[in-house]
């Protein structure tokens, strides 16, 4: 039983070490598509459909970012024109906010081009690696690097099956393999709960929130507003059509703020971690 739990110890090492062989087997991958794609704007053999495929994946996507960066600027360009041919204020306004919200939306385009083109690149390098003639294409330093990388990583991956080997390749004996699956489970639950109860009915909480500010805070009973304004205490005086306003505009102002906030926010922790 000790040796299996030292088994267990070791493969977490070993899966950190995977981890880290992974990423630069990536990047090594992702270099020989670089240079694959440069070297096939030369005349050459005919790349293999696998190949050809892969090459035609990332050269529409350079093509897609490269169209979208001529719309990035020519959407100024049109801007300015129609700045200068408008001659009211508000039409002024209006075609600034229009160029405003274009090139986010053009930005946002060229950036999910940009993040996705190193992907399109590796893809395209695994499938030279394991062509001959299309990897005889690129330099020699790339596709030993490639190699070295992925060397590496098959060491290590057989390191860890040889290591498990005596337990059928499982760290953990099959009850707490099972524990955890559970535990895994009821955290999954829970998360899920979470989300529905309180982290989407956040922007709720907030404008009920905001309505218990106001009526904390304001009121237009002629009597309290007349102590504050002597004494200082009780809540301060509004007009009952003021009053009215702010309670409803307060409320709907916060709620659209914080929904505003957390669409921002899940919209960058999944392109950073899920690269969407």
């Amino acid at each position: 039983m000790l040796a299996r739990w030292k088994a267990v110890t070791s493969t977490w090492e070993i899966d950190l070490r995977i981890r880290r062989l992974q990423r630069e087997e990536t990047a090594a991958l992702t270099q020989a598509g670089r240079r694959f794609r440069t070297a096939s704007l030369e005349p050459g053999p005919e790349p293999t459909a696998p190949v050809a495929q892969a090459l035609a994946r990332v050269a529409e996507l350079e093509e897609h970012a490269r169209i979208l960066a001529e719309r990035l600027a020519a959407s100024l360009e049109v801007d300015r024109r129609d700045y200068r041919e408008t001659n009211t204020g508000l039409g002024r306004g209006l075609i600034v906010v229009r160029g405003i919200l274009d090139r986010l939306v053009l930005r946002d385009e060229a950036w999910r081009a940009r993040h996705e083109l190193p992907g399109r690149q590796a893809e395209l390098g695994a499938r030279v690696m394991v062509d001959e003639a299309a990897r005889e294409r690129l330099p020699a330093e790339d596709r030993e690097r490639a190699m070295v990388a992925h060397a590496a990583l098959e060491r290590v991956r057989e390191e860890r099956a040889a290591l498990l080997a005596p337990w059928g390749g499982k760290a953990l004996p099959r009850w707490l393999r099972t524990t955890r699956n559970e535990v895994e489970s009821f955290c999954t639950f829970v998360k899920e709960e979470l989300t529905k109860k309180v982290y989407l009915r956040l922007p709720a909480l907030a404008a009920m929130g905001a309505a218990w500010w106001i009526t904390r805070h304001y009121s237009s009973l002629r009597f309290e507003s007349n102590l504050n304004h002597f004494t200082g205490e009780g809540r301060t005086g509004l007009s009952e059509a003021a009053l009215a306003q702010l309670e409803f505009w307060l409320p709907m102002v916060v709620a659209a703020l914080v929904a505003y906030l957390l669409a921002a926010v899940t919209k960058r922790v999944r392109r950073r971690y899920l690269g969407e």
